[in-house]
């Protein structure tokens, strides 16, 4: 049996590979018991409270959720590491902005214009609906959703609540200050 590791240590997400410092926050058991991170915890879990407020649904068929996942933790932690937040809608940015920060900020516009596509494929772009609708489908039905929403995937708006409080940002920070002590 595998010891736990101590407080702090760096694991990866099993879905998209993205670094995971603290078991307790951003950490979560899934339906099907397996743990990720954050931004794969929305979307394994539709029926969060706040999933409207987390995220919205778009249609991006040539990425993977986990490819979806690590892309958008690669653009909030950009924004997080100059000091900007990283929750959708964006801050307008300057245009002598870094050029990471520029490129970032075109990465997260041009995934949610994909919400527009999604919304006229599914008929919505909220997670709440989807969830429901799956709800009510039947068991065939329900079986062949992957078939149904294969191009469907979970877009991070760069919150994440527990208990009613965002934590996502101090998440950034935490794992912004465990690359800097690996260093």
């Amino acid at each position: 049996m595998a010891q736990p590791r101590a407080r702090g240590f760096a694991d990866r997400c099993p879905h998209c590979g993205c670094e995971i410092t603290n078991r307790s926050e951003g950490r979560s058991e899934t339906s099907d018991g397996s743990c990720g991170c954050a931004l794969c915890c929305l979307a394994q879990n539709l029926e969060r409270p706040e999933i409207d407020r987390e995220a919205i649904l778009i249609w991006m068929p040539e990425f993977t959720q986990g490819a979806v996942n690590a892309l958008v933790h690669r653009v909030h932690s950009s924004f997080a590491r100059h000091g900007k937040p990283v929750s959708w809608p964006l801050d307008p940015l300057p245009p002598n902005s870094p050029g990471d920060l520029l490129a970032a900020s075109s990465a997260y516009a041009a995934l949610v214009e994909r919400s527009v596509i999604a919304k006229q494929r599914l008929g919505t772009s909220s997670p709440r609906d989807l969830a429901e609708a799956l709800s009510f489908v039947s068991p065939s039905s329900y079986a062949r959703r992957h078939e149904l929403l294969g191009g469907a995937r979970l877009l991070s708006l760069g919150r994440f609540f527990v208990d009613g409080y965002d934590i996502y940002p101090r998440l950034l920070v935490k794992e912004r200050l465990a690359s800097i002590l690996r260093r």
